[in-house]
């Protein structure tokens, strides 16, 4: 696979996830925008979510 196969890959990736996306980024916020510690349950999708990323980029 070359680069602008892999480049049209992501862009295509990240069109498709694209409201997924943006409503992950909108509730890792949510607690630094309302100027409060994150709930326990925030901090579990947080840890989840950048779990997710360090397993999706070693791949």
């Amino acid at each position: 696979m070359n680069y602008t196969q892999i480049a049209i890959s992501a862009v295509e990736a990240l069109i498709q996830n694209g409201p997924m996306i943006v409503a992950d980024i909108k509730a890792l916020l949510a607690p630094i925008k309302e100027g409060r510690a994150p709930t326990d349950a925030e901090w579990e999708l947080a840890e989840q979510k950048l779990d997710r990323a360090n397993t999706s980029v070693q791949i």
